[in-house]
């Protein structure tokens, strides 16, 4: 069953003389035929200008699919089994081949060529290959000049497989009352020229007329309703996936044919992203402005200090030279150093110990960093003993969440050497945490030894008790009371 992708589409069928084009819609597999026309060419009236009042008539527009048939003559197709090969290749191959299938030159052919579903053999690929002269291809576009626009231009026959791959399907002839049948042989098609069509109805000569729901065409003759055969296949080809594919391998209507949907969607979208660009750009472009800025800032006050500097070493004071010699040394001595990367990597990684373990890359951006961190049980002491760490500090909680029993914590801090205030914060921080582990161990050591001792106290008196409980188990006849005397019978 062929791949419908299109709600509408509308097909155009002519001959020398007279023009039919259907307009078919879809409800999931269901085809319904939604306009129908068919006129004779009049006189003093071109088939340019027929086509266009037939897609008037119809109720076409520009943003549906239009597929061209043609008309009857000085065309050609070919089925061919080629080699499973890339598309430049196939492209070569089927250029020699079209020497083989006509005597024409090929420099008066224009041809394309259609991928059909493929065979068993995994290393072969059917392929048909349309061809048509450029002077007939000259006048077909001389009649479709009349319209804005048509997505394809293909013959009705070539259009088939997998399009009603399981028919044999009759075209009419232009003229009299027969046509030629295009039947299936194995994995290919082959032309039956000479087939009567003057006793023949719809259903006979187009099976697939049962998937269709032949609305329009239902009042007309026998004769009209043969006439539309090659539309309606091209109407459904149009509707199918295979449409769209084979836009890239068959021969492209010339630019000014080519359809332009949804150009003022696309005029919108362009806008968009060029307004997206021109933000990034003037924002990148402020952000460098003003780190300029504060570069000249600082450049400035560094000049500004130098001549403060210059000015005061012509003091003949030796301690205001001496304070100058060493404020100067001082300026080149400062120079901010940070960890390096590897550094606060081994910090993290003996910091960090199981079971919390980095669920995602770690960022290092200039010093900062950017981590995220799982365990099965929240570690409450981390951030502490992050910030405790001689070459890391600034330790935030960016978020923290559970789910499924896992702790995720995202943390953002920047590696920088501790100041000496941090040094003597964390210090004195150690100092008392270390005299209160001290006595927790003391009160612990005392309870421990309390608790010993009343072991020992309980055991004593269980000692003492001991030697009355052995005679009561000696002697039981002592603490059970007198028996009295049997009294005589």
């Amino acid at each position: 069953m062929p791949n419908y992708i299109r709600t509408t589409a509308t097909a155009i069928c002519w001959s020398s003389k007279s023009c039919q084009i259907i307009r078919l819609s879809r409800s999931r597999d269901k085809l319904t035929v939604i306009g129908c026309w068919q006129e004779t060419l009049g006189k003093d009236q071109s088939l340019a200008e027929l086509v266009a009042q037939g897609i008037k008539t119809v109720g076409g527009n520009d943003q549906e699919f239009i597929v061209a048939g043609g008309d009857h003559t000085s065309w050609g197709m070919a089925d061919i089994i080629m080699p499973a090969i890339g598309k430049e290749q196939l492209k070569s191959a089927l250029a020699f081949e079209l020497r083989k299938q006509t005597p024409i030159p090929a420099d008066k052919l224009l041809w394309g060529y259609r991928l059909l579903p493929a065979t068993n053999d995994q290393q072969k690929q059917n392929i048909r290959l349309f061809y048509v002269r450029e002077e007939q291809w000259r006048k077909w576009m001389n009649v479709l000049g009349g319209i804005n626009h048509v997505d394809i231009i293909l013959p009705a026959p070539l259009a088939l497989d997998p399009l009603f791959a399981d028919y044999n399907i009759i075209f009419p002839e232009s003229q009299g009352n027969v046509g030629y049948r295009a039947s299936k042989s194995a994995q290919q098609r082959f032309i039956v020229p000479n087939i009567n069509l003057a006793a023949m109805t719809l259903p006979e000569a187009f099976p697939p007329a049962a998937e269709y729901q032949l609305d329009a065409l239902e009042g007309i003759s026998v004769s009209e309703q043969l006439s539309y055969i090659p539309a309606l296949v091209l109407a459904a080809y149009g509707l199918s996936k295979e449409s769209s594919k084979d836009q890239d391998t068959l021969i492209p209507p010339p630019e000014g044919l080519k359809a332009h949907r949804n150009l003022a969607s696309k005029i919108i979208a362009f806008g968009l992203i060029f307004y997206i660009l021109v933000t990034l750009i003037s924002g990148l472009t402020r952000q460098l402005q003003a780190k300029a800025g504060h570069l000249r800032k600082i450049d400035s006050e560094t000049q500004l200090v130098r001549a403060l500097l210059n000015s005061l070493k012509k003091q003949n004071d030796p301690a205001e030279k001496e304070f100058v010699l060493t404020l100067h040394q001082e300026l080149q001595d400062n120079v901010l150093q940070t960890p390096d990367f590897p550094e606060v990597l081994v910090e993290l990684s003996n910091l960090i110990e199981p079971p919390t373990w980095a669920s995602t890359r770690m960022e290092w951006n200039a010093g900062q960093i950017t981590m995220q961190l799982q365990s099965t049980a929240r570690n409450l002491e981390l951030p502490e003993n992050l910030e405790e760490s001689p070459i890391l500090g600034d330790v935030r909680e960016l978020s923290s969440q559970f789910n499924q029993r896992v702790y995720t914590q995202r943390y953002n801090l920047n590696a920088r050497f501790d100041t000496d205030d941090e040094k003597l914060e964390f210090s004195q921080r150690q100092k008392n945490r270390l005299e209160a582990a001290r006595l927790r161990a003391l009160a612990e050591s005392a309870a421990q030894t309390n608790d010993n001792a009343d072991i020992a106290a309980v055991a004593d008196e269980e000692s003492a008790e001991e030697p009355a409980s052995t005679d009561a188990v000696d002697h039981p006849a002592d603490n059970q009371p007198a028996t009295p005397p049997t009294p005589p019978q």
